[in-house]
């Protein structure tokens, strides 16, 4: 302290304000992005339950999409889009402070 010349309890109490101020803005901001994690949550497990509900309501309509090759592509194809789909709903909530 006596070297540099600085007041060592302000730039503590500095560091202080910062942190916590991160703190509160971080909490904030989770407050306001939980609507969207949680519809991001909602339109990527939607697609399965509803396929789960068909598969034991009427397994006669969705069972080609299992058994027929066009069909896995095509299953395939979804779950890779709906991952995608995720991974960016995921990355625009996630703010850094």
């Amino acid at each position: 302290q006596q070297q540099v010349g600085g007041n060592l309890a302000q730039v503590l109490d500095n560091i202080e304000f910062t942190v916590r101020e991160r703190v509160r803005i971080k909490g904030e901001i989770n407050t306001l992005t939980s609507q969207a994690r949680v519809s991001g949550w909602i339109l990527t497990g939607l697609p399965f339950a509803l396929a789960g509900i068909l598969t034991l309501t009427a397994p006669t309509y969705f069972n080609p999409m299992f058994t027929n090759l066009v069909g896995q592509i095509m299953l395939g194809m979804c779950g890779f889009s709906m991952l995608i789909g995720y991974l960016i709903i995921r990355k625009i909530v996630n703010i850094e402070v």
